[in-house]
Order: structure tokens, then sequence, then C-alpha cells
């Protein structure tokens, strides 16, 4: 019997000694991350602005514009004020974006590629930004590639000559790096119509309201397929600012009886889909 004691002593040694080896690399490895999110975060501080969010009724628009137009806000130049918005979503295999999100990530990243018309081509400009949030700092990151570009992004080939063409475009080599390192895919795409404000006090301060929310997976889309409605008879507003708020936002808030509210469309979009296509047990 002193045998197999002996065999268990030296085994339940190498298993404590292995606990703390295991224990000490992880001590290393969130010393790291830390590190890491503390340089990330300071870095979005520096370069972010602030992105507050409001869930309003859609027919309670033509009264919000009014009030907006009275207290001085000037459309936006771009298209007159109104124009569609239609982002494509990427994510990894395992939708670690999605994710992030529902799991109240601190520091969450999303990737898109966006266009202000109905439908993508493969003629014209597409905006490729990524969306790093940290609490309320909001950081997007924008470059703009042309059709064939685009078009090489979805089917993943000749990323490298994309690279090498706009070698000197910092923003998209950082999105690549990001679509290539985490293996980002088309996921889903989101639609809807833009009112777009614009005012000054210190810095620009930009608001926006959304309606209409619609979407499809990519592969939907790309086959003419329908769209489904998100947060129907709803409407997202957003004030969008860096530096103080003006005077007539507190008014706001309290004569619409306004509180802010967490709203992710790309998350809401999949919540949507999947309540349409719900998976069997």
């Amino acid at each position: 019997m002193a045998e197999p004691l002996f065999f268990r002593k030296i085994y339940l040694k190498m298993l404590l000694s292995r606990l703390r080896q295991m224990h000490y690399l992880c001590l290393k490895g969130q010393s790291f991350r830390s590190k890491s999110t503390d340089i990330s975060n300071k870095h979005m501080t520096k370069n972010s602005r602030h992105e507050f969010k409001y869930i309003i009724d859609a027919h309670m628009m033509p009264i919000f514009e009014e009030y907006l137009q009275k207290i001085g806000l000037d459309k936006d130049t771009a298209q007159d004020g109104s124009y569609i918005v239609t982002s494509l979503y990427f994510d990894t295999p395992l939708l670690d974006d999605y994710h992030d999100k529902l799991s109240g990530v601190k520091f969450r990243r999303k990737m898109r590629a966006r266009i202000y018309e109905n439908s993508f081509s493969y003629g014209g400009d597409v905006w490729l930004e990524i969306k790093e949030k940290h609490n309320m700092n909001i950081r997007k990151i924008r470059s703009v590639v042309d059709g064939d570009g685009f078009a090489s992004l979805l089917h993943n080939t000749d990323v490298a000559a994309l690279k090498s063409r706009n070698g000197n475009d910092a923003q998209l080599r950082k999105f690549l790096h990001y679509f290539q390192m985490k293996n980002y895919h088309p996921n889903i795409v989101v639609r809807y119509k833009r009112s777009a404000y614009v005012s000054y006090f210190l810095s620009e301060i930009r608001l926006t309201i959304d309606y209409d929310i619609e979407t499809c997976a990519w592969s939907d889309f790309v086959d003419n397929g329908g769209m489904f409605s998100v947060a129907p008879g709803r409407a997202v507003m957003e004030v969008k600012f860096f530096g103080a708020m003006p005077w007539w936002f507190g008014d706001m808030v309290r004569r619409f009886h306004l509180s802010r509210e967490p709203f992710s469309k790309y998350t809401n979009a999949i919540d949507a889909l999947t309540a349409a296509y719900p998976i069997g047990r």
C-alpha cells in the first residue's frame, strides 16, 4: 500500500505546482489586460464624444421637430436633413459583438459598412466604420473604399491588395486588422430613415431621430428578401456632443418627460430576426 500512497503524494505535489503556475499566469494575464484596457480607455476619453439615446413614440416626431426648430436647431445640410442610412454589420462566427452588448461589457466594438441610400452596389463608395464604446464615451473610426474594394472585403479576396492600395489610410488598416484577426463576416443589414439637426454650444452638437427601422440577414438582402420591422411605432433620438450641453437640453428632457434608454439597433435587429425565425427545440 505504500507504493500507491507514494505516487498519490507525487501526483498531488505536481497538481499543486500546476495550480500555482496557472494562478500566476492568470494574474499576469489580468494585469496585461488591465493595462491594455487602461491605455485604450485613455485614448477613448481623449478622442471620443458622448451619446445619449431616448426612445420616443413615432407619432410624436412632428411635435419634436417643431420644438427643435423653435429653439433654433438647424437641419443638417446633407440632403436637407433627411436621408436613408443602410448599414451592413459584421460579426465573428460566434457573434462576439452581439454577446458583448448583451453581457454589458464596458468596452465594446462594432464593425460595419455604411451607405446613405437604399441598397449597396459595387459601383459606389462605401464607408467602413469601427464604433467603439466605453461607458458613455463613443469613438467612431471611418474610412471610405470604392465598390471594388468593398466587393473584395465581402468575398475575403485581395484584402492584402486593398490594404496596399490604401497604404496611407491608418483608419482602413485598423479596420482590416480587426476584420482579419477576429474573422469577421457579413451578418445583418439595418436600414432606417434619419432626420438630423445640428447646433453649436462651445462645440458642435448633433441630434438625430431614426425611424422606420428595418432589418434582414445579409444573404436575404442580397437576394432582395423582405425586411422585418425593428421597434415598430418607435423612433430613436440620439444627442451627440463633445463638451457641455446647451440650455435647451434640460428643457427638452423635462418638457417631453424623456429618460435615457440603452438601445442598440444591431442587437434589437438580431432579436427581431430571431423572433421571426424561431429555432425549433
